[in-house]
């Protein structure tokens, strides 16, 4: 077959789609996001994974995957079968106070949202780690939640028809929602 020259691309093509932000009402954060563990995998030795392109084929496979399921995200592993980050977000877990969260070695697209909440967790005195999560691991976390910059954090509270936790956002979860909204000015996902 053929390959495409990138030499011969002289003039590139950029798409952009434009559309009216809905920010999420204040019950779903109060209720949590529920999610499924997608099949598609992340490549965590591809640079893809860590580079914001134009290129989300796994994401957009994976979010199919959480819609077709009747929830709201889809989380990926990556090639080893550790937690790499859900189909549109990085993800944290708390158990017994401590804040763990996939290191860029997993696959992982670090977010702006997952650098702020891990400065304001610092800033917070909460031992934080940035590390491999098997995925017994994720299904055992007492909290759990979702960053990205449109929804901020998102509660997560349940995963593959299981709880996390109780089921209900946790009070550390909680607790950086409150922390997040004083240190990053409100914005389009606040005031509408």
């Amino acid at each position: 077959g053929m390959v495409p020259d990138p030499s011969a691309c002289t003039q590139p093509t950029v798409l952009i789609l434009a559309g009216h932000y809905k920010p999420y009402p204040e019950q779903v954060y109060e209720k949590g996001f529920r999610a499924v563990v997608s099949s598609i995998r992340r490549n965590s030795q591809s640079p893809l994974s860590r580079l914001k392109s134009a290129n989300y084929l796994e994401n957009m496979l994976a979010k199919q995957e959480a819609r077709a399921a009747g929830v709201d995200e889809a989380i990926c592993l990556n090639e080893k079968g550790l937690l790499a980050e859900a189909s549109m977000s990085n993800i944290f877990l708390v158990n017994d106070g401590i804040l763990r969260t996939p290191g860029e070695q997993s696959g992982i697209l670090p977010g702006i949202t997952r650098e702020v909440v891990l400065e304001l967790a610092s800033q917070l005195g909460i031992n934080t780690f940035e590390q491999d999560i098997r995925l017994d691991e994720l299904f055992q976390a007492q909290e759990a939640f979702l960053t990205n910059s449109l929804m901020e954090i998102m509660p997560l509270t349940e995963i593959d028809g299981k709880p996390v936790g109780s089921g209900r956002p946790g009070s550390l979860t909680k607790r950086l929602m409150v922390e997040y909204k004083k240190l990053v000015p409100p914005s389009r996902t606040s005031e509408q």
